[in-house]
């Protein structure tokens, strides 16, 4: 969906931007939270969808009471659990640097030397350098002597309190950003300790943040190391299809069984507009001797919603694919924003079956993507601004479940294997 800046707010930044470290009391982070609430009362179309406004007010009066006696990562991990209560998947505050020019950086927070993922059978790590080799492939069952899913649960709580699919696909990130296990005290200002398991063999690690320079791509990548890193490993063994990577922002390939459409954001192309790219596809599907379409959403975090119809309409009418078994689309937890649109125009239109995990966001959902910097401590803030009823008014689903649900695990991804569309080729195959 469309993205702005507060304009506002990004002048305010700018004039205060280079005192706001200096600042010790807690006037500033009052005023921060005063104008967020500003903006969010004014433009968002339902703060107290999620949490109610008695319980939603008196978690803001406990956090500025509070504030005075708050560490910096303390204020701005209060300031996130207030946003989180919002709820939908586009109300949060990011701990990364966001991928957008003339933004401040967030909260700046160190990070560890390795990479995590969760998948549903637990925290693992995916990435590290070659000094750290050794804890490839171990899954993590502490943070300084708290158990993971008790961690995992701290911060989900400074995520979408909604939207918790979506908020899982984020949970790994937030458990590398240093100052924040301090702050949920799952680690030590001197000393951050993991407990793993690896090969059968319980095993502590101590790490030590990267330098403050040090950035990873957060939010296109769950793997790779930081910016300039030269001898960084992954436990996977090969990347498979879907991940890897493509010029555009869709791609048509055909498979044995199907044709394929892998969709990354929902725009125009320089060369090509979104509705040609899909009249294209359903062609290609239905020129084949069996015809059959995989659609590929597992990537998709959004885009311009306005443009699903252009696909939509062209499966809808399409008698070869718009039947039972010829039509499969494959969703995940970042299946998110204008994506999920497109989910529910497809369920409600077509004779789509869907595959994989459950999607980021409900069917009727709060949406856009606007950014608001706080104008002390410049903290980026996303929150939503509208409602999108992509389905029936009194549809209350949380997501949109698969058809065919398959489990998201550490041993697909060291192998390199998709089940998930391994599964989707079987189903149209008849295997």
């Amino acid at each position: 969906m469309s993205r702005f800046i507060t304009t506002s707010a990004l002048a305010l930044v700018l004039s205060f931007g280079g005192t706001a470290s200096a600042q010790q009391d807690d006037a500033p982070w009052q005023e921060d939270l005063s104008a967020f609430l500003e903006v969010l009362y004014a433009e968002h179309k339902n703060p107290y969808f999620h949490t109610p406004r008695a319980r939603f007010e008196l978690a803001i009066a406990d956090y500025r009471a509070a504030l005075p006696g708050l560490s910096r990562a303390e204020r701005i991990t209060g300031f996130a659990r207030l946003v989180a209560m919002v709820g939908d998947g586009h109300t949060w505050m990011p701990m990364h640097r966001l991928p957008f020019e003339g933004l401040p950086p967030g909260p700046g927070f160190s990070s560890l030397p390795i990479r995590f993922e969760l998948f549903d059978d637990g925290l693992y790590v995916v990435g590290a350098s070659h000094s750290h080799a050794d804890l490839l492939g171990a899954r993590v069952t502490g943070f300084g002597g708290v158990p993971t899913e008790v961690a995992v649960a701290r911060v989900m709580e400074l995520l979408p309190q909604d939207a918790t699919n979506f908020a899982r696909e984020l949970v790994a990130e937030w458990l590398m950003q240093v100052e924040l296990l301090v702050a949920l005290d799952l680690a030590a200002v001197d000393q951050i300790r993991l407990s793993l398991q690896h090969g059968g063999e319980s095993l502590t690690a101590d790490l030590t943040a990267l330098d403050d320079d040090a950035m990873y791509d957060w939010l296109f990548s769950m793997d790779s190391g930081s910016t300039g890193q030269q001898d960084w490993q992954t436990a996977a063994k090969q990347k498979p299809f879907w991940m890897e990577a493509f010029d555009g922002r869709s791609r048509i390939a055909e498979l044995d069984g199907a044709t394929y459409l892998q969709i990354t954001e929902i725009r125009d192309g320089e060369d090509q507009t979104f509705a040609d790219m899909a009249r294209a596809a359903v062609a290609q599907a239905e020129a084949r001797d069996e015809p059959a379409l995989i659609i590929d959403l597992r990537r998709c975090l959004g885009g311009d919603g306005t443009l699903n119809e252009g696909l939509v309409n062209a499966l809808e009418e399409s008698v070869a694919l718009n039947r039972d078994g010829r039509l499969i689309v494959l969703t995940s937890r970042t299946t998110h924003s204008a994506a999920v649109m497109l989910v529910s125009a497809l369920e409600q239109r077509t004779s789509a079956r869907f595959v994989g995990q459950a999607t980021a966001d409900r069917p009727n959902h709060y949406g856009e993507t606007n950014i608001f910097v706080t104008p002390h401590s410049a903290l980026p803030i996303i929150y939503a601004s509208e409602y999108y009823q992509t389905s029936t008014p009194d549809d209350q689903r949380r997501f949109r479940a698969p058809d065919i649900a398959i489990s998201y695990t550490f041993s697909d991804y060291a192998a390199g294997t998709d089940a998930v569309l391994e599964t989707a080729l079987d189903h149209i195959n008849g295997d």
